[in-house]
């Protein structure tokens, strides 16, 4: 889950390329130029190694980074981004020792601190992403951020009241939390609590083109056995989003197993397998739809194609017995 909501620490630059550069007059001392023959400073390769890190070319981020910290020393300013690419390349004690190198020099730093919880929440160490989420926290009581990451410790521990807590608090200091609503929509849906819907919609006025928050509303009416709204739903989110195959698939779902119109079913279902030809159990739902609409041969073919993919598939082999 934690994969969805994550943020960086910094805004994403454009890149100051070398003929956006200023004259030599305009470069003052301030700009730190890095070199005479690379009209770069420290300021526009440290845009470049973010822009780079959102782009995944963690290498050449990994590189400009490099060459920033050389040239302006490991600050928290260039070691978050520097911790950040570490993650992103699997190298967690790497980054982890970033940080921690770091905090010699800058013992009390919000930014900082916020960077330690990100990072021991990923860790899975929670207790230290409480830790120091709470020391950011008292350094700066308006930073939600921090918050934020205290909250998905708590969910991810299970405990709903206190992750509730926390993303509450994250929109009492940033009204318009994106990640936050979606959170609490999450929990509350876990209980059929129908104060999702409201974070949903307070999600999507936010960003009325998230196909996230649309598909968890529909999930929310499926769930709580509201089909003809879920599949309105979903039906609205295919004409957002018009290759979002989940969309597709739940509604055959929902055809399937809850109204029992088994043509309807196998209509979206194929639908699904079109759109994305290895969907295995699209592939598998369409057999089981053909066969309870009666169409035995339709639904052994689809049973065969499964095993074929996939020959392991246990609901295909019971399928093509039954059907034999």
């Amino acid at each position: 889950m934690i994969k969805h909501f994550f943020f960086t620490f910094f805004a994403v630059l454009l890149l100051l390329s070398a003929c956006n550069q200023p004259s030599g007059k305009l470069q003052t001392a301030e700009q730190k130029i890095i070199s005479d023959s690379i009209p770069f400073t420290v300021d526009s390769l440290r845009n470049r190694a973010l822009y780079r890190m959102n782009q995944d070319s963690l290498v050449e981020a990994l590189q400009d980074i490099d060459i920033v910290i050389e040239n302006d020393g490991l600050n928290v300013q260039n070691g978050i981004p520097l911790s950040e690419i570490y993650l992103l390349m699997g190298k967690p004690e790497q980054a982890q020792r970033t940080l921690y190198k770091i905090m010699e020099t800058h013992p009390e730093d919000r930014d900082l601190f916020t960077a330690m919880a990100r990072l021991f929440l990923i860790r899975q160490n929670y207790m230290m992403c409480h830790n120091y989420a709470s020391k950011a926290y008292e350094l700066d009581a308006s930073f939600p951020d921090p918050v934020f990451y205290d909250g998905l410790a708590y969910a991810e521990e299970g405990d709903t009241a206190k992750a509730i807590n926390c993303f509450s608090n994250v929109l009492l200091m940033d009204s318009k939390h994106y990640d936050a609503m979606i959170q609490l929509a999450l929990l509350y849906s876990s209980q059929k609590n129908a104060l999702a819907l409201k974070y949903l919609d307070a999600a999507l006025q936010e960003q009325p083109n998230s196909t996230e928050a649309m598909h968890l509303k529909g999930l929310f009416f499926q769930n709580t056995g509201n089909y003809r709204l879920a599949l309105d739903t979903y039906s609205d989110l295919k004409k957002m989003a018009p290759d979002y195959i989940h969309a597709v698939y739940n509604s055959g779902y929902i055809h399937l197993v809850y109204l029992a119109q088994y043509d309807s079913a196998a209509m979206y279902f194929h639908q699904a397998v079109e759109m994305a030809p290895d969907y295995i159990d699209a592939i598998y739902n369409l057999g089981y739809a053909s066969e309870l609409a009666g169409h035995d041969e339709v639904a052994r073919k689809y049973y065969s194609m499964v095993l074929q993919k996939q020959p392991d598939y246990v609901n295909a082999i019971q399928g093509i017995q039954r059907v034999k």
